[in-house]
């Protein structure tokens, strides 16, 4: 892929955009920022996040996957879908912090979610008569991230009527996030993680594999459920959900196991050894809260507190595969791992830990009516030290050409 590294930088950059983003929220939660509306904010950092951050960076390793691999395969239509990601990210960057939903946000988001639906047929296509482990994974990723548009649309045809439909706006914005979150993000990443092993000499068996892959797969299409627990339900759909549960869980686990098994640690410097445990660790408790939501108490609860839901969020999207796409750069062989670089990614570790521990401090406290009234102050410092960290990533970024 000839210009892998211009797209790279690009990609960086952006995280650094959706970082700059946060800040603004966190100071405008702090000491208020005039002339800019909070929700417009969030829905503006939120979505360029997806699409400009995380989806740019799946299309772009996938895309060098596919380079690497497939010879025959024209790459050409694979850039044109990166440029159309990149316009629908941007102009959604911008519409929806200058009015939220309407006409022309919406116009941006359709040409961002049109381009995942063709990414997911160019998938198909280019790959059909391929069996590699890593392949089911990808195109699974595809199909959720096409599939997660219905709950894009419903967002769409509600926000207008939020106070009349105001559980069908929430069912659809749990749509949209569990599959992008559990589908989409999840299974890239898995697939990107089975090419990174491959290229030193690790494989996964195809029958683990498959096993892991329709576990996990069954797992998430039906569990859509468990982020519909607080509507009210018979207790045979919510057995249903609870089954759903143990099964994703059941998943998890022989793929945890064997990657612990692995020797993957052995041949990563310290650096990357640290990306592997706190984005692991992240995935892991992922499961494991997804496990206790099926609790009634802790469903409610969890479902009901902004704070616990946003620390959820961020544990996946920032913890989980924003380190792991992190993780994935530094796996080029191209990149100079310098001194600067290393500090820089030490500092965005510290920085995301922060955040999440004064997130999921802010909901702990307020199970207890404790008021945490610095939150927004500390949450502000961590969001800045996030901002640092990329902006250094990105100065200290040396690729060289091989």
């Amino acid at each position: 892929m000839k210009n892998f590294n211009f797209w790279l930088k690009i990609c960086v950059f952006n995280f650094f955009v959706v970082s700059a983003v946060g800040v603004m929220m966190r100071y405008n939660m702090a000491f208020s920022l005039s002339g800019f509306n909070h929700k417009f904010m969030q829905e503006s950092h939120s979505h360029f996040a997806f699409y400009g951050w995380v989806s740019a960076g799946i299309f772009l390793f996938v895309t060098k996957y596919l380079s690497e691999n497939f010879k025959k395969i024209n790459l050409a239509k694979y850039q044109y879908l990166m440029i159309c990601n990149q316009i629908g990210s941007y102009g959604m960057l911008f519409t929806f912090l200058y009015g939220g939903y309407f006409w022309l946000s919406i116009v941006f988001a359709s040409i961002a979610l049109f381009t995942g639906f063709a990414y997911f047929i160019f998938l198909l296509i280019d790959t059909k008569s391929n069996e590699n482990p890593e392949i089911i994974w990808l195109k699974s990723g595809a199909f959720f991230a096409t599939f997660s548009a219905i709950g894009i649309f419903g967002l769409a045809y509600f926000s207008s009527k939020k106070e009349e439909f105001d559980v069908l706006f929430r069912a659809s914005t749990y749509f949209y996030l569990h599959y992008q979150y559990n589908g989409f993000f999840l299974f890239s990443c898995i697939g990107l993680l089975l090419i990174s092993l491959k290229k030193i000499g690790i494989e996964i068996k195809e029958k683990l594999n498959k096993t892991i892959f329709y576990l996990l797969f069954f797992g998430c299409f039906f569990g859509y459920g468990l982020s519909v627990l607080w509507i009210e339900m018979n207790s045979v759909l919510y057995g249903f959900f609870v089954l759903i549960s143990v099964i994703q869980f059941f998943g998890a686990i022989p793929f945890l196991n064997w990657i612990r098994k692995t020797n993957i640690f052995k041949r990563q410097n310290f650096i990357q050894k640290l990306l592997l445990c706190v984005f692991g660790f992240a995935f892991i408790l992922k499961f494991i809260l997804q496990s206790l939501s099926v609790i009634p108490s802790l469903g409610i609860f969890a479902f009901s507190n902004i704070n616990i839901v946003i620390a959820y969020l961020h544990l996946v999207l920032l913890m989980g595969v924003s380190l792991f796409l992190v993780w994935r750069i530094l796996q080029n062989r191209m990149i100079k791992l310098n001194l600067v670089l290393k500090f820089s990614v030490l500092l965005m570790v510290f920085g995301i830990i922060c955040n999440e521990f004064i997130l999921a401090l802010s909901g702990i406290f307020s199970i207890f009516y404790i008021p945490f009234l610095s939150s927004k102050y500390w949450l502000l410092f961590a969001s800045v030290v996030i901002m640092i960290s990329i902006l250094t990533f990105i100065r200290s970024l040396k690729i060289e050409n091989k």
